[in-house]
């Protein structure tokens, strides 16, 4: 069920000591190349989130998402807006606290964008305090081995992420202008004239290689990881033995 599509008595009474565990999208409003749409980080976690739902109404929340992240790395494109990321670390871990006020045990915060991450893992140490499992996704790289047998790269509006949205919001995918960057860093790097080359066209990877039905298939893989993760948060099989 959709969070905010639900009236206080329904809630009241149909929600609260039946409903335990809640979705919350994550993602931003950024340069994506130049052929994907600014909210590209935002149409991938809420499609998936949509997916659970139709499968799970009867067990999950979809909490409204939050569109906008931190991404100072591509500020200087245009339509890009970054938010710092103590705002976001502070206003994720307030919504999760908020949920927890109304029953809520787990939560998910299915994260569309990189640039996210550190405030989310900070906003979830705040989060486990009002006794919640926290489970952060960031399903490109979580899921990245099952991706890798369907494209051949990954990348920041590369073949992974522009076949996901030519298979979800095709009509907002301009392929005539996709791109290749060809430079990869060696190591985590911040300074003057360095996202020339890491984000040349605001891209990392090949979007060139993205195809509709690559996207379908990688949206069908997320989809079932993401299943296989709330059935094992349901039955505390979170941990797998090594030895």
């Amino acid at each position: 069920m959709y969070w905010d599509q639900i009236t206080t008595k329904n809630f009241l009474e149909h929600i609260i000591g039946h409903y335990d565990t809640a979705i919350l999208p994550t993602g931003s409003v950024e340069a994506h190349g130049q052929h994907c749409p600014l909210g590209t980080d935002n149409m991938a976690p809420w499609y998936f989130a949509e997916q659970l739902e139709n499968t799970y109404s009867d067990r999950i929340l979809i909490l409204p998402p939050v569109p906008y992240g931190h991404t100072p790395d591509l500020s200087v494109w245009a339509g890009t807006i970054s938010v710092s990321a103590s705002v976001l670390q502070q206003y994720v871990a307030e919504i999760g606290i908020g949920a927890a006020q109304w029953g809520i045990k787990n939560l998910i915060l299915l994260n569309g964008h990189g640039g996210n991450t550190p405030a989310l893992q900070a906003a979830m140490e705040q989060i486990a305090q009002e006794n919640v499992r926290v489970v952060l996704v960031n399903w490109w790289l979580d899921f990245s081995q099952q991706i890798l047998t369907i494209t051949t790269s990954q990348g920041h509006a590369g073949e992974d992420e522009t076949s996901v949205m030519l298979a979800i919001a095709p009509d907002l995918v301009h392929m005539d202008d996709a791109s290749f960057n060809p430079f990869r860093p060696r190591y985590r790097m911040k300074g003057p004239g360095i996202n020339d080359k890491s984000l040349r066209h605001a891209t990392t990877g090949d979007g060139r290689l993205g195809t509709k039905e690559k996207g379908e298939r990688i949206a069908a893989v997320v989809v079932q990881e993401l299943s296989q993760l709330l059935e094992r948060l349901w039955n505390d099989d979170l941990f797998e033995r090594t030895s």
